[in-house]
């Protein structure tokens, strides 16, 4: 018995003096407080490349050891700072970057710049996480679902409203990933784009079943449906026709926008659903989104069968539209070319939705694929192989679409598609 006490406290004393032992080599490996009378000076860094969350080792002088004070910049975006001895620090590369990376540290009043760049692997997959490739409308368990979405958004908490059509009727789902289940919120109306007002959460969806009918959702009422008609207070401001399957909420002013078929962008105000017109724009338009850094840019997507600039971008000031209407890509022909916004071709592009940097994703439904234009707009494919149709999961190089028609983003970036004839929601993880 004796000799198992002795043992044991053998084994603590050598733990405790491990513990202190630890506690002295930290202490003399910490670096100096950062001096603001000295420059920072940087020599390397490792890897040159990576992914996302990448932990990379950037070497100089005079970071300080207080990684509240550091920051650290792959182009514009700000990189996690872990810890700091001084002379080396760890960092992590923040999300989407861009393909090539200046890496500048800012402490202090210092703000310095390596001479070499890093390069950033981006990485994206879709999955199927709703409907099982069948034609027809089953709620419930996710892995049993049947449905076919036309158009979805997403709202903060990450919940999916989707509008999917059947034979003999349409309907509203929500679908949440977290508790497994697609549940019907809505059937028998004729429409429609839904859209996520994101200051107060409430859903809603165009329908063609009266003139500027709207169909709502508010999550206060457990998303209960609700039919509310725009009024116009100017007769000569009345569309002549209910065809509106365009629909956006601004995040800056809460009003509604949308556009008629052939006539204009009217602008909806969801509180009293008093509407007026800001613009006459003919052709037909589905896609319409903000970007965050743009409280008053519209951007539309006119269809590749609209008669007006079709498979054409615009954007315009909601507040000066008059004077602000502008074509971003010129070639109107359909087709498939990514690069300079102004050379880009588009087939019949959809829904389009932001993310929160500003990149605007769009379902490019005849070209069976995710294109996207970035915050230097430039257009590039996401994901799917262009002009080839077909259902697969996956990476860049093999995953594939049927006519995508819907397409949203929620908080944290995460992308959904309503890949319509593939009777399918599928979600692209992109970092």
């Amino acid at each position: 018995m004796k000799k198992n006490y002795l043992i044991l406290f053998i084994v603590i004393l050598s733990g405790l003096a491990s513990f202190f032992a630890c506690n002295d080599d930290t202490s003399e490996s910490a670096g100096p407080a950062y001096d603001p009378l000295k420059p920072v000076k940087l020599t390397t860094f490792y890897p040159d490349s990576g992914m996302f969350q990448e932990k990379v080792i950037l070497n100089g002088e005079n970071f300080g050891i207080d990684p509240g004070i550091i920051k650290v910049y792959f182009n514009s975006k700000l990189a996690p700072v872990i810890g700091s001895t001084g002379t080396r620090m760890y960092v992590q590369a923040p999300r989407l970057p861009g393909d090539t990376c200046i890496i500048s540290v800012v402490v202090g009043t210092d703000s310095v710049v390596y001479t070499h760049q890093f390069r950033y692997k981006s990485s994206v997959t879709v999955t199927t996480i709703a409907g099982n490739g069948r034609d027809g409308y089953i709620d419930g368990n996710l892995s049993q679902t049947e449905l076919r979405p036309r158009f979805l958004t997403v709202d903060k908490d990450g919940n999916i409203f989707v509008s999917s059509v059947a034979t003999d009727r349409n309907y509203i789902c929500r679908i949440n990933e977290e508790s497994n289940e697609m549940i019907t919120l809505a059937r028998n109306f004729i429409g429609g784009v839904l859209a996520t007002n994101p200051l107060t959460g409430v859903i809603s969806g165009t329908t063609e079943s009266i003139k500027g009918a709207f169909i709502t959702l508010d999550p206060k009422n457990f998303w209960a449906p609700k039919i509310y008609t725009a009024r116009w207070t100017n007769p000569d401001e009345v569309p002549p026709n209910n065809y509106n399957p365009a629909n956006i909420v601004s995040p800056f002013d809460g009003m509604i926008y949308t556009h008629f078929a052939f006539t204009g962008i009217m602008r909806i105000n969801p509180n009293t659903w008093e509407a007026e017109r800001i613009l006459e724009v003919p052709g037909n338009v589905n896609g319409m989104v903000f970007r965050p850094n743009e409280p008053d840019m519209l951007y539309m997507a006119f269809r590749g069968t609209s008669a007006y600039l079709p498979n054409t971008l615009v954007r315009l000031n909601v507040n000066n539209p008059d004077s602000t209407f502008e074509r971003l890509n010129l070639i109107t022909a359909a087709g498939h070319r990514d690069g300079t916004i102004e050379q880009a071709q588009f087939n019949d592009v959809r829904m389009m939705a932001c993310d929160y940097e500003g990149n605007i994703y769009m379902a490019d439904n005849n070209n069976h694929c995710i294109r996207r234009l970035t915050t230097d707009n430039m257009v590039e494919t996401v994901l799917g192989i262009p002009g080839i149709p077909g259902w697969k999961d996956g990476g860049k190089s093999e995953a594939l679409f049927r006519n995508p028609s819907g397409i949203g983003v929620s908080a944290d970036g995460t992308v959904y598609v309503a890949d319509e004839l593939n009777f399918r929601v599928r979600k692209l993880s992109i970092n």
